[in-house]
């Protein structure tokens, strides 16, 4: 072997154990990087799942605040439409007994002013009633009051008859009974005339609608006028006998006498006559 050919395999070697050294560096150097690498990251795991575990703490926490906040909003929401429910439940009643009143109210007025008027038209018609009955009372008195002149003058005739004519046997005993009856019948009259009013203003007062009793009040009216009719008939009838009685009497001896009685008998029927 030649120098040039040891140099050249000494060259080759140098370099062979230099590429050796190197790849021994490089592959002592990249085992190191590993190993530091995987320690600090041993180091860094533990850390990062405290924060992990940290956020999701606080992601629960905010998840459980948000399922409160909505269930607290959602049962305002419910008392919410409740109370709202229950406020147009008590306007709805309000509005009702508020309707109630009112027209519970205009009933009232209603009734009220129907009461007003009925008691006015009552009072008018009671004060008609009894304004009618007062013409009729009027009436009838003087009706009364021309009856008794008219027994005062029968009598008054009767005696002088009886008195004038005493010789020629004048029996007038029967006009005289009839005018103690016919007097009787006045006095009936008058009594039933004094208590008319009164019968009438009880009828009145003892009820609520005078216009409905208007008909008692006339059959009140009706019976005081029938007794006055009674006692103008028993005059009459009393008139009728005295004429009767000097119809029957004696004649006299001359026409003179029995023509005065006569005169005076027709006088009795005309003033009898005047006073109906």
């Amino acid at each position: 072997m030649d120098s040039n050919q040891y140099i050249s395999a000494k060259n080759v070697s140098i370099k062979f154990l230099y590429v050796c050294g190197l790849f021994v560096f490089v592959f002592l150097f990249s085992f190191s990087f590993t190993y530091a690498q995987q320690e600090d990251s041993s180091r860094v795991i533990p850390a990062g799942s405290a924060i992990i575990k940290e956020k999701i703490d606080i992601q629960k926490t905010r998840a459980v605040n948000t399922a409160n906040n909505l269930q607290e909003k959602r049962l305002e929401a419910v008392e919410n439409s409740q109370n709202k429910r229950e406020n147009l439940k008590d306007r709805a009643e309000n509005v009702r007994e508020n309707l109630s009143d009112k027209k519970q109210n205009t009933q009232e007025r209603v009734e009220v002013k129907r009461a007003a008027i009925t008691k006015k038209l009552n009072e008018k018609a009671r004060e008609r009633i009894n304004a009618y009955t007062e013409r009729i009372v009027r009436r009838l008195n003087a009706a009364i009051e021309r009856l008794e002149k008219l027994a005062w003058r029968l009598e008054s005739r009767i005696e002088k008859l009886e008195e004038r004519f005493k010789d020629r046997a004048l029996d007038l005993s029967n006009a005289k009974k009839l005018l103690v009856g016919a007097r009787e019948e006045i006095n009936l009259a008058k009594t039933n005339i004094s208590t008319l009013m009164g019968l009438v203003d009880e009828t009145l007062n003892n009820t609520e609608n005078p216009r409905k009793e208007f008909g008692k009040v006339q059959e009140l009216i009706k019976n005081t006028v029938s007794t006055v009719k009674d006692a103008h008939r028993a005059l009459v009838e009393a008139i009728k006998a005295v004429k009767a009685g000097i119809n029957d009497t004696k004649p006299a001896p001359t026409g003179n006498d029995e023509s005065k009685i006569e005169t005076t008998s027709e006088n009795l029927i005309d003033s009898d006559e005047e006073g109906q």
